[in-house]
């Protein structure tokens, strides 16, 4: 961001000239005039009355008490009472969590009896920052930003270790705190000291994953043989030991630089910044026993994955503000795991204007390579079935070339112009589509399947030469795709609405049958309603025609059974293999009848390749409790 845009919000210090004097803010600004003996009562009796004003209602009586809690909190921070846990706050999108922090950190930098507190609230966006920056109307002697971004930064003048308030982004913390306590991290200390309250917005990723691939390693061969060719001989050595192990089981990774006797810093004088950071994670997975993957069904790449703290433990007490707390399963299993975590009273919205439309497809980068027109020209014809209203999609930045946007605005009839498009990756924390009431989610928010399994080994405490049981990875995965699509949704006109009510919205999603969507959407938005996005039907011939109708019959008598494709051809009088292959098998009308039935391609029998078809298995079972209004045809 700019000095100008930071400038133009009202906030901006522009740098002065070298010769000019710096202007010192006033220690005190007078606006300071809070004599509350009470910093609870007066943040909640502000914070009542704005949710009030801006609902056009009275608070619903268990969410004024969930939002007291919330201030309670903060407020035993700020006077060294908390207790070292993390707090998570659940509350969902629009009810009020942001705007109570943002109420309590004006009370505390005006109440007297806390003049020594201060505050460090964590962000995930820059553009989160300024909004907050803004809506918190502090004097700039009383906040800081440190961020990446020297535009972000200059919304204050004041050095961040003299400010009350520091506002951060995520990546910031994590950064700095790496491989470090959160103490030790003095850039967010206030006065020499660590800053006494502490704010996450958003969701807080307790590790991250750690991992390299033997094509990463070949890949620094070449360049690591000029100067440090013994490296360069450990890395291949490496390879092909992953190689001959081959994709599954634990290998104790070994120790680079005492095997080697180089030391990272030398390794990386002279890499470029990919090579560089690549061989970081070589040497951080030294003396570590790390998983062997494939990154993907079908590779013959080798992954070895590995975790690693990306949150200091003595970050805590912080109190954390994720709306997706309530569906994420990763942090019941790290509160059971580490014990650290307690859960703020919450109340989930009812979600009865919501009206949620699933078209049972294959929406990754996959099936939109291969189905892209197809998925494109369904979302054109939603969105001209409503020639008068806003609409917004999200989608995959890296599917067909990240060419979404443009491809479904092409294939429009009505104006283009009323339509917004957001990827996945900035979908969570911005406001500015809240008043939009028809949503589109052109895929699912999917991460590799390894990414899943070393979420829930680190939330459970289950080392790697430990198993892990299928179910828990599987909740782990429901839970963040619930996480990514209660986020999603709530950009929009859902998050209003008045009291507990959320806001008329039609929301419309594109996922296979085996994400479980259908199964778990009821348990993310209770009291929705789901319905079905039929797609347009398109019109088989041929022997594409005449294999589905065979397709179809076999399965309706056999619907757990696994129907080979020399089967097929034999039914279909089709003796030519590769004739059926190109005129059945690669047709794409062929492959989206096979998606829209729920079917698979799958090997049976000792082959390597794909050879018969099954139903496609459920990722996740039923969520227990949760309930569904009855289908309404779409």
């Amino acid at each position: 961001m700019s000095q100008a845009v930071a400038l133009a919000n009202g906030y901006g210090c522009a740098s002065p000239p070298v010769s000019a004097p710096v202007v010192q803010n006033p220690l005190k600004p007078l606006y300071r005039d809070c004599t509350s003996y009470s910093l609870a009562d007066t943040t909640t009796s502000s914070l009542i009355t704005e949710l009030e004003k801006r609902g056009g209602g009275t608070t619903q009586q268990d969410v004024e008490e969930a939002l007291r809690e919330l201030v309670a909190t903060m407020v035993a921070m700020a006077e060294g009472a908390a207790s070292p846990n993390f707090f998570l706050s659940s509350l969902d999108p629009g009810v009020g969590k942001t705007t109570a922090m943002v109420h309590f950190i004006r009370e505390l930098v005006r109440s007297e009896q806390h003049s020594g507190a201060s505050a460090l609230l964590c962000f995930s966006r820059h553009e989160e920052i300024v909004r907050v920056a803004k809506e918190l109307k502090l004097h700039p002697a009383d906040y800081a930003v440190f961020t990446s971004e020297e535009g972000v930064n200059r919304l204050s003048c004041t050095p961040p270790n003299e400010a009350r308030v520091l506002l951060t982004t995520h990546a910031m913390v994590k950064s700095r705190c790496r491989d470090n306590s959160f103490s030790d991290a003095d850039v967010f200390h206030y006065q020499g000291k660590a800053r006494v309250v502490r704010v996450w917005d958003e969701a807080m990723v307790f590790s991250e994953v750690i991992s390299v691939n033997t094509d990463q390693l070949a890949s620094l061969r070449d360049p690591l043989r000029p100067s440090h060719p013994v490296l360069a001989e450990f890395v291949t050595g490496l390879e092909m030991e992953l190689v001959s192990i081959g994709a599954s089981g634990i290998f104790t990774w070994p120790d680079v630089e005492n095997v080697t006797k180089v030391c990272r810093w030398s390794a990386k004088r002279g890499l470029g910044p990919k090579q560089a950071s690549l061989l970081d994670t070589i040497y951080a997975l030294s003396g570590r026993h790390v998983l062997l993957r494939p990154p993907r069904k079908g590779s013959s790449v080798i992954s070895a994955l590995n975790n690693r703290d990306a949150i200091p433990d003595d970050l805590a007490p912080i109190v954390i503000l994720d709306a997706s707390g309530r569906v994420r399963s990763s942090y019941d299993l790290l509160g059971k795991s580490k014990g650290n975590l307690v859960k703020l009273p919450s109340v989930a919205r009812n979600y009865r204007n919501l009206t949620i439309g699933i078209m049972h497809k294959g929406s990754g980068k996959d099936a939109w390579l291969k189905n892209g027109d197809t998925l494109a020209q369904e979302v054109a014809q939603l969105i001209d079935s409503k020639p008068d209203e806003e609409w917004l999609v999200i989608y995959l930045k890296g599917a067909i070339g990240g060419r979404t946007p443009e491809r479904i605005k092409e294939l429009l009839i009505s104006d283009a112009g009323r339509v917004q498009f957001l990827n996945w990756g900035k979908h969570q924390g911005t406001n500015d589509f809240r008043h939009i009431q028809n949503v589109i989610l052109a895929s699912l928010n999917n991460y590799p399947e390894t990414d899943y399994e070393m979420t829930a080994r680190h939330c459970s405490g289950t080392p790697n030469d430990q198993a892990i049981a299928a179910t828990v990875v599987s909740q782990v995965q429901a839970g963040e795709h619930m996480h990514h699509i209660l986020q999603a949704l709530c950009r929009s006109y859902v998050r209003q609405g008045s009291g507990n009510e959320c806001g008329v919205c039609n929301a419309y999603i594109i996922a296979p049958p085996c994400s479980g969507a259908r199964a778990f959407l009821p348990k993310v938005f209770p009291g929705c309603q789901i319905t079905t996005w039929k797609p347009a039907k398109v019109k088989l011939k041929g022997w594409v025609a005449d294999a589905i109708r065979q397709i179809e019959a076999y399965f309706a008598e056999n619907p757990d059974g696994t129907y080979l494709y020399k089967d097929l051809r034999k039914q279909l009088g089709v003796k030519d293999i590769s004739n059926f292959n190109k005129r059945v098998r690669k047709h794409d009308s062929f492959k989206i009848a096979l998606d829209d039935l729920g079917l698979e391609e799958v090997t049976q029998g000792n082959g390597r390749y794909s050879n018969a078809l099954a139903k496609k298995k459920s990722a996740f079972e039923p969520i227990a409790g949760s309930t569904c209004i009855a289908d309404v045809p779409g």
